[in-house]
């Protein structure tokens, strides 16, 4: 009788070990193509104000801010992705 229990304790927890990595195979994830942009920082171009609207018409358009650097005297760069479309 307990070696039948046992038995059956093992059978379920290989059917559920192989149902779990057969789940995991199956979820495949598709990859995501991006486009980049990089343009002076417009808050320092055309004042905050205007800046901050051609940010906003930007991240409408679906662009993300990235990043941003500054050099020596050079106007700071954004750089900007989005998925492709």
């Amino acid at each position: 009788m307990k070696n039948r229990v046992l038995l059956g304790v093992a059978i379920i927890a290989l059917l559920s070990i192989g149902a779990w990595t057969g789940y995991g195979q199956k979820d495949k994830r598709s990859s995501v193509a991006y486009e980049y942009m990089v343009i002076p920082d417009p808050t320092e171009t055309r004042g905050m104000d205007d800046g901050l609207n051609k940010l906003n018409e930007l991240g409408a358009q679906g662009w993300e801010l990235v990043g941003v650097s500054r050099g020596q005297n050079l106007p700071p760069m954004i750089y900007l992705k989005r998925t492709k479309r």
